[in-house]
């Protein structure tokens, strides 16, 4: 998953999240396919970014794998182990990244988005 610049979109990015307006109504569902017609629209719209699938802009950062990332997030929750709310929230998080990782295999590889 990764925020790109409405700018940068191109069609074919899938969104990975709601695009939610500036009321808080949601404009696009997760799962919709940009086109060059709906970028114009949000840009239009004055929405600064989407979250789409994927990493399909290479930012020149190596790309971690999922065990790096889920290691990283253990690290970052060490302090707070044994509370569970925060149990709770690194599950959801070590999920997250899992599930991520289920859906674009080639970020396991450390290749970042599929060509």
């Amino acid at each position: 998953m990764q925020k790109v610049p409405i700018t940068q979109a191109f069609p074919g990015m899938v969104l990975a999240k709601p695009v939610m307006g500036d009321k808080g109504l949601p404009l696009c569902a997760e799962g919709t396919a940009l086109t060059e017609k709906l970028i114009d629209r949000l840009r239009a719209m004055n929405v600064p970014s989407v979250t789409v699938r994927g990493r399909p802009l290479e930012s020149g950062a190596p790309v971690k794998t999922a065990d790096q990332r889920v290691r990283e997030i253990e690290e970052r929750f060490a302090r707070v182990k044994g509370d569970p709310l925060m149990d709770k929230i690194l599950d959801a998080a070590v999920t997250a990244v899992r599930q991520e990782e289920a859906e674009n295999p080639a970020l396991e590889d450390g290749e970042g988005a599929p060509s």
